[in-house]
């Protein structure tokens, strides 16, 4: 682990299917524990995927439900933002993985978004990841597209999940190799499944009702229930 010199920019790219409080304590909690560790943030973008890798067929919708889903990263970055109460701390939505995809019409992969991103300017990159991607024997991290190059271009901060204890070995390894790492134990953003929110919300659930249970924030809900995403 080390401090960070420099300003930074935090990525965080997700399916945002729905986004919901998880995400927003995630970023919140990571990018307040950053400051404390001397990171200098300038920027923090959450950046929903336009197309994903071949995953199944559960997730072929995403570039048709992408319009929905960029709005309720924005809605959310507000909500990240009032969190943090920083005025020269910039939180918004990106687009950029929707750029990205349309021009190529492959799968977003997440060397190629930072790669774009770090030709943007001079600020240097810390990309977001919960702990169940460095976690286990056989962490997720090491079977992504080009990881080293992902490693090569952020800092990767790593927000603790509950039952995903990182690999120490694993991360030494990356260390080793070059890689910035920080573990931000300060971190403990709620368990939340998007997967369950919309079984719910299929289900009949009210968006509403999902707000009294600290699932959704209010403003989704409140898209959600005149935008009915996941309705039958």
């Amino acid at each position: 682990m080390s401090e960070g010199a420099g300003q930074h920019r935090l990525v965080f790219g997700l399916s945002a299917d729905p986004i919901h409080v998880g995400h927003v304590e995630m970023v919140a909690q990571s990018a307040t524990a950053l400051i404390v560790l001397g990171y200098c943030l300038t920027e923090v973008l959450l950046i929903p995927v336009y197309r994903r890798n071949p995953v199944g067929v559960r997730k072929d919708r995403l570039p048709q439900t992408y319009p929905q889903r960029l709005e309720m990263c924005r809605l959310a970055a507000a909500e990240v933002a009032e969190r943090l109460c920083r005025p020269d701390l910039g939180v918004r939505a990106c687009t950029i993985e929707a750029d990205l995809a349309r021009e190529s019409e492959l799968p977003n992969y997440t060397a190629d978004t930072l790669s774009a991103l770090r030709a943007e300017g001079e600020a240097s990159l810390i990309f977001l990841v919960g702990s169940e991607l460095v976690s286990g024997p056989d962490p997720q991290l090491s079977r992504w597209h080009r990881p080293d190059d992902i490693l090569a271009l952020a800092t990767l901060a790593i927000c603790p999940r509950l039952g995903y204890l990182p690999n120490e070995a694993y991360l030494a390894f990356l260390a080793a190799e070059g890689a910035d790492i920080v573990v931000l134990k300060e971190a403990t953003p709620p368990e939340i499944s998007a997967t369950e929110i919309r079984d719910r919300l299929r289900d009949g659930a009210a968006a509403l009702s999902l707000v009294d249970e600290g699932l959704l924030t209010p403003a989704v809900a409140r898209y959600l229930t005149t935008h009915p995403l996941y309705a039958t």
